[in-house]
């Protein structure tokens, strides 16, 4: 009888730490031991999947005082996740034969210059946020095809946000503490996306493609992933969710690591971004190398794993931070399979990889919550338990954070620690310059306000490298001096 239970034991802990290596977005069988899993279900209304002349008509999410975002009290984990999705949907829904966001949307450049998108989508920037040298690329086959190509990034605001900056971008050029304590108003909504020439992938028939214009070339373009950055009731910090293709990558397998050793990355079929024949470490995905290749996804969802013994088990734990990763992840997981079995459609082939805010719980007036993110300032990403990081603590897109995804210059996956994790408000905070304001969150109003200020496009570049540098090296002094 103790040998039958001992097998069975045995059976549960291997099937618990079990996980398929697969296309992040089709891959769900990923479980963890160190806390059960939630047991309700977030779900995809159907009214957000209404055909009308066979065009879906999703509605906008309410954001407002009535919405459930207005009662910190009651407010939910999936209310963000809900949130998220019904956002992507309704930027989606096709007018005029092109998604909302194309169409009602206003392209920028990084200094916050509007765009013209009368031919295309405008793509002229490649780097990725955490390096001027961080470039992702396709693998370069030897046969040559399909081609090896650069990911390009472009960016889109509604209305409400480019008159706010417009309005108060110039008052922060001359004194920036006149801002201090404003925040973009409800509604204010930023967008990133992600995209690479179409004739680069083996096949686009999964793809969102549109007309683009690549450095002043006419090309047909496919879209990689999206950034849906909005404020909603509360969240003057904004919520950051992430969208993206569910074939881009493989997954890193985490059955192969240990507490000690890394897996090393592997995959029997090409992905976009990996070439079959490849071996990757955590080398690929380290900020500062350029433009390597056969990059992975580390953490599903966002939400932070680790490897520990238990007894003489090799088991796969949620990091504790300050997010319940259980709850936050039975949430994406199952509103992803909701919509899944909802939408119809080319946006069918795109995944929601979680989403970050923080609480905001007695803070219970704007003034109040501004107040709260410029006092937290650089350490507005902190995460360890009892900070107030909520949702994915881990946050990434494959394609526009691909080098970060386990912190700047990280020497492995396994000593990844909730002192050295990444995310949206690592680089997006309150300060700039030792100014603060809510404002400053934004990356495009920061722009902006350098452009006033006489730099050019590099020089803005440069000064946004420049300080998420010092934002890494304050974060790494505090660690350092936490450890002593």
């Amino acid at each position: 009888m103790k040998t039958t239970k001992m097998v069975c034991l045995f059976i549960i802990i291997i099937a618990l730490s079990a996980c398929k290596k697969d296309a992040k977005g089709k891959n769900d069988n990923y479980t963890t031991v160190n806390k059960s899993a939630a047991s309700s279900e977030c779900l995809a209304p159907a009214n957000w999947f209404t055909m009308v002349n066979n065009t879906r008509q999703t509605p906008p999410p309410n954001e407002g005082p009535t919405s459930v975002f207005a009662n910190n009290a009651t407010v939910t984990n999936c209310d963000f996740h809900q949130w998220s999705w019904q956002k992507f949907l309704w930027l989606t829904n096709e007018v005029n034969g092109k998604p909302l966001f194309m169409t009602n949307l206003i392209q920028v450049n990084a200094a916050g210059q509007k765009l013209d998108p009368s031919n295309g989508i405008v793509l002229t920037d490649t780097a990725q946020a955490s390096s001027n040298t961080d470039i992702l690329q396709t693998p370069k086959y030897q046969s040559g095809v399909p081609k090896q190509t650069t990911v390009y990034y472009s960016i889109f605001m509604d209305k409400l946000l480019y008159d706010t900056m417009i309005k108060y971008g110039p008052i922060a050029k001359n004194d920036p503490t006149k801002v201090k304590d404003i925040t973009f108003p409800v509604g204010a909504l930023e967008l990133k996306t992600s995209w690479i020439d179409a004739s680069a992938l083996k096949d686009t028939s999964t793809y969102f493609v549109t007309q683009g214009v690549i450095n002043g070339v006419k090309t047909k373009v496919a879209l990689l992933g999206m950034h849906v950055v909005g404020i909603v009731e509360n969240h003057p910090e904004f919520v950051w969710a992430t969208f993206e293709h569910e074939n881009l990558a493989p997954a890193y397998d985490w059955t192969k690591a240990t507490p000690t050793a890394d897996a090393p990355v592997t995959s029997t079929v090409d992905y976009p971004f990996f070439n079959k024949n490849s071996t990757a470490t955590v080398q690929n995905i380290t900020t500062g190398n350029g433009n390597y290749t056969d990059v992975f996804s580390v953490y599903k969802y966002g939400v932070p794993v680790e490897k520990a013994m238990k007894g003489s088990f090799n088991v796969q734990l949620y990091m504790d931070t300050s997010q319940n990763g259980s709850e936050n992840f039975n949430n994406i997981r199952t509103i992803n399979q909701s919509v899944k079995t909802q939408l119809k459609g080319i946006w069918n082939n795109y995944f929601y990889n979680g989403s970050l805010w923080i609480n905001t719980a007695g803070y219970n007036s704007t003034p109040a919550q501004a107040a709260l993110l410029d006092s937290l300032s650089y350490n507005l990403s902190n995460s360890s338990p009892g900070d107030l990081t909520r949702g994915s603590t881990a946050a990434y897109n494959i394609t526009m954070e691909t080098y970060v995804q386990v912190g700047f210059g990280p020497s492995s996956i396994h000593g990844n620690t909730v002192d050295n994790l990444v995310n949206c408000f690592s680089c997006h905070n309150a300060s700039n310059n030792s100014a603060e304001s809510p404002l400053f969150i934004s990356h495009v109003f920061t722009g902006y306000v350098q452009n006033l200020q006489g730099l050019n496009r590099k020089q803005i570049k440069d000064a946004h490298v420049k300080e998420i540098v010092k934002q890494f090296n304050i974060r790494l002094k505090l660690k350092q001096a936490k450890a002593k």
